[in-house]
């Protein structure tokens, strides 16, 4: 068993705590929002000014927001029932 400083956390951490689940469902919840923002293209901007990235990705975060909202709206419905 390695001995390190942050092995030992990861083998001693309290999964099951409510603090842990919330914590990692936070993390989850903004690596699917990166992952969003990364097939938009939003990881590695084209523009050189500050102000045209800021806008960009405002409107790419407006667009990822629009989806989830629409997917809240209009749940898939299965198509067995």
């Amino acid at each position: 068993m390695p001995t390190s400083v942050g092995a030992r956390i990861r083998y001693t951490l309290d999964r099951d705590s409510v603090a842990y689940k919330r914590i990692y469902n936070q993390r989850t919840a903004v690596e699917r929002i990166n992952s969003q923002a990364v097939a938009l293209g939003i990881e590695r901007p084209i523009l050189r000014n500050g102000k045209a990235i800021a806008n960009q990705n405002t409107l790419i975060y407006l667009l990822i927001n629009l989806r989830f909202l629409h997917r809240l709206l209009h749940p898939v419905r299965d198509l067995d029932s």
